[in-house]
């Protein structure tokens, strides 16, 4: 038997070679993979797309004004309501002017009866000239007073015609179709022909245009999608006049790309564009904001992902792909662009291969990952394909 003092030395080096061996099994032991969320890269079709902030322009816009002074004595539409071209609008004080008309067709009639009297006088004197009744001097005065008097109607009609005109510019119509806005000035109000303000505008809203800038970036994407044949374009609504492009209430109307500029800004490169709606509804109004939406080229297909699975590199954007060791991998890819939350990859993926797409500011090169249950195109433990070209 060992004395008590041994004993107890002896037991104590011996708990302390087991706490070191079971710190030894500890550290040695492998780390268990990390859960991550994984998604098979699949093919989808992409357009690269423009989107911009918009204005609302009528494809006609014009001011109506008098022609002649005089005193507004009949409005004939209700301002802010629908009218066409040709549509009586205003009525000014024409007792003047009718009295002008008859004048002229007073003129005109004795212009006529004069007509016919020289006319007359110059048969007789033919017939009697071969008599010698009559000498050459004055059948040759007989003749200048018929052809004075056939002068004299063309004339009268001149100076009716005048009248007429003077006497429908007393009636004023709409030169277009549109809506009218506010009368400028009410019954009963004098107005003249060189006022500043017009008695009313009236805007075309169907078709109607959006006009807006493009970027020097998507210049030359545009023209040559524009050269390609028809270029479909989508107004957005906006919730407010504050909101930056892209957030967008919803698609209120389609058209058709119909004017690029020929000329480039100098002060910011960009050329204006105009986009044509047909606006049967009014669904776009003069003067609003919306935002446009324009694809810069025809579909093509490529590798699409969640955005959330993109990591910005300091020189090249990359991905983690899992490997058929369920490794971690770290993938450069080539961005073809972004939309609604998804980004589409143009080169650096194969189809198929699985992409980790959460927890990746935890993963490192050659870790070992695990796909949760329930995570989209995701297998537990599941190995994906060598990362490649895409498809």
């Amino acid at each position: 038997m060992f004395p008590s003092p041994m004993r107890a030395a002896m037991c104590g080096a011996l708990l302390l070679v087991l706490a070191a061996c079971g710190r030894d099994d500890g550290a040695n032991k492998p780390k268990p993979p990390m859960l991550v969320s994984a998604q098979a890269a699949q093919l989808a079709d992409y357009v690269p797309r423009l989107t911009v902030l918009g204005t609302v322009t009528p494809l006609q816009s014009v001011a109506v004004r008098s022609r002649v002074d005089g005193q507004i004595t009949a409005v004939l539409f209700k301002e802010g309501s629908n009218v066409r071209a040709g549509q009586p609008l205003f009525r000014l004080d024409d007792r003047a002017q009718r009295a002008n008309v008859a004048q002229a067709r007073a003129a005109l009639a004795s212009a006529n009866a004069a007509a016919v009297q020289a006319e007359a006088d110059y048969k007789r004197a033919q017939s009697l000239v071969k008599s010698g009744f009559i000498s050459g001097a004055t059948i040759d005065q007989k003749r200048a007073a018929a052809e004075s008097a056939r002068a004299g109607i063309g004339g009268a009609r001149g100076a009716l015609s005048a009248a007429e005109t003077g006497l429908s510019y007393l009636s004023i119509n709409a030169p277009v179709s549109g809506r009218s806005g506010e009368i400028g000035f009410k019954l009963g109000a004098t107005v003249r022909a060189n006022d500043t303000v017009p008695l009313v505008t009236i805007n075309q809203l169907a078709p109607i245009t959006v006009r807006f800038a493009v970027p020097p970036d998507r210049i030359q994407a545009l023209r040559d999608r524009y050269a390609a044949g028809p270029v479909a374009v989508s107004a957005h609504g906006r919730s407010n006049v504050d909101a930056a492009p892209g957030q967008a209430s919803g698609v209120v109307a389609t058209g058709k790309l119909v004017f690029l500029d020929n000329n480039v800004d100098p002060l910011n490169g960009s050329i204006a564009a105009k986009a044509e709606f047909a606006n049967g509804n009014d669904e776009l109004w003069p003067g609003a904001l919306v935002d446009v939406d324009v694809p810069l080229a025809l579909a093509s297909r490529v590798i699409r992902l969640p955005e959330s699975a993109i990591q910005n590199g300091p020189d090249f954007n990359y991905v983690w792909v899992i490997n058929a060791k369920s490794e971690a991998v770290l993938t450069k890819v080539v961005l073809a662009g972004r939309l609604d939350g998804n980004a589409y990859v143009a080169s650096g993926l194969a189809p198929g291969t699985m992409v980790v797409t959460d927890a990746l500011a935890k993963i490192k090169a050659g870790s070992k990952v695990k796909t949760r249950a329930g995570a989209p195109d995701g297998k537990r433990g599941g190995a994906a394909q060598p990362a490649g070209p895409a498809g």
